[in-house]
């Protein structure tokens, strides 16, 4: 493990945490080095940019860099890794998949067993179809209901995140408040007639509601991360319940994205966990198990869109690795893992409630600011208490130097600060988290920073 460097005099804790890194991790800044002069992309970072680090194996919930050093991964694949890092069972599936081959022109047979385990997650999973990432799930269940529906516009919810195709790219801009949201792109190269085809609603405000209800005429669908992956409330099964209401009154597709909490809340996901079902759903991350995967699922009558693109109402879609059979081994044997021991959701969501609630009860009795959000095991420290607002705010610079530190302690918290609980993490590791945290505030109050 990790540890903090003996602050010298006239030096802050901050920079000997930072000179720590940089003399621990050698091989990987001279990676990012190299790198730089060939691939184009930014080392993701927020507050204080800690050096970059780069990962020469992982296993269960540990991963070491080029350095030799072993870290605490919190991030596990964006939250992919619900068994752990090369858990048994999948990395046994894919040994087998490559003795018979990893990719095809044509379907292989775990695809019928894959797309009927999809199936049990939910009751208005009545068809399935295979894409590559959640990215192009949500594309497709979007071209969908606008093929379906014959009209263009979308109503997404602020913060929410659903891949990185134009219509998913936008976001409340300066000026927004929590009642009435001014959109902007993420990012240029986005036509203005996107932002137009775009209704952005506040989440878990009535007054997104009374939107719905009042362009009703002009959406396609309403597309909802259940329970946002920037923002980890859990008590939000009443507003999604006003949902699925209300769009069953209008007559409006409703769209889960579950890319996120698909299999990762429950084996049935948000949709399980809340009692509502969608009309159409998306998935990827864990159902993949670990490997690249996008997933549109729903009802019949809604899926026949998927049938011939030069049908009433069909859309066209493909993929040259659409439900190739190394992310369909990986993906079914993880299924199979986790339908069969549901004890594991319940384990891991009590670490995270533990983390959470000893954290922030520490936080109330030193006066700190920071404050544990979760939803079963996903979790995220937050620093402020509101999602909405701009990029800046008061306190980044506390929030970047605590971060520095947890890493330097050998905890790993990505730079989006999304963090999820596997099987493969334990009571110790919940140990050290808090331990971590506690000391890492510590050192963030004593360099003046809160």
């Amino acid at each position: 493990m990790a540890q903090t460097a003996l602050k010298h005099p006239g030096t802050s804790h901050l920079e000997e945490a930072q000179q720590a890194l940089r003399a621990r991790t050698r091989r990987s800044q001279q990676m990012a080095s190299d790198r730089a002069e060939v691939i184009n992309g930014a080392m993701a970072a927020s507050g204080i940019a800690p050096p970059p680090i780069f990962v020469a194996k992982n296993q269960g919930a540990m991963f070491e860099d080029l350095d030799g050093n072993t870290y605490l991964d919190t991030c596990m694949g964006f939250g992919v890794h619900i068994l752990g890092h090369r858990p048994p069972s999948v990395e046994s599936a894919l040994r087998d998949q490559l003795t018979k081959g990893w990719h095809y022109s044509l379907r292989g047979e775990d695809q019928l067993a894959f797309a009927n385990m999809i199936l049990t997650a939910s009751p208005a999973n009545e068809r399935v179809v295979l894409a590559n990432t959640g990215t192009e799930a949500t594309l497709y269940a979007i071209r969908a209901a606008r093929a379906l529906s014959g009209r263009t516009k979308i109503a997404l919810f602020d913060i929410s995140y659903h891949g990185a195709h134009d219509t998913a790219l936008i976001w409340p801009g300066p000026g927004s408040t929590a009642e009435q949201l001014a959109p902007m792109t993420l990012g240029h190269g986005i036509p203005d007639c996107v932002v137009s085809d775009v209704l952005l609603l506040p989440y878990r405000s009535p007054r997104a509601l009374e939107q719905i209800a009042e362009h009703a005429h002009e959406l396609a669908a309403v597309l909802v991360e259940p329970v946002q992956g920037s923002w980890p409330e859990a008590e939000v099964g009443e507003f999604l319940q006003a949902l699925r209401s209300l769009c069953d009154d209008l007559g409006l597709i409703l769209i889960f994205d579950e890319v996120l909490t698909g299999f990762r809340l429950d084996f049935g996901g948000a949709q399980k966990r809340y009692g509502v079902e969608a009309d159409l759903t998306t998935y990827g991350k864990i159902a993949g198990g670990g490997l690249p995967i996008g997933v549109v699922a729903g009802r019949a009558n809604l899926m026949a869109a998927f049938s011939d693109f030069t049908g009433p109402h069909g859309i066209f879609f493909g993929g040259t690795f659409s439900g190739n059979p190394m992310s369909v081994a990986a993906g079914l044997a993880a299924l199979q893992t986790l339908r069969a021991d549901p004890e594991i959701y319940r384990r891991i969501g009590r670490l995270a409630d533990r983390v959470r609630d000893e954290f922030n009860t520490f936080c109330v009795g030193q006066g700190y600011p920071p404050r544990i959000k979760s939803c079963g095991s996903m979790w995220q420290v937050f620093f402020r208490d509101e999602p909405l607002g701009g990029f800046d705010y008061a306190g980044k610079e506390a929030e970047g130097a605590f971060y520095l530190h947890c890493l330097n302690m050998g905890v790993f918290i990505h730079a989006t600060h999304r963090c999820f609980f596997s099987a493969a993490h334990t009571e110790a590791d919940a140990d050290r988290v808090i331990a971590v945290f506690k000391a890492a505030l510590e050192l963030v109050r004593e360099d003046g920073l809160l």
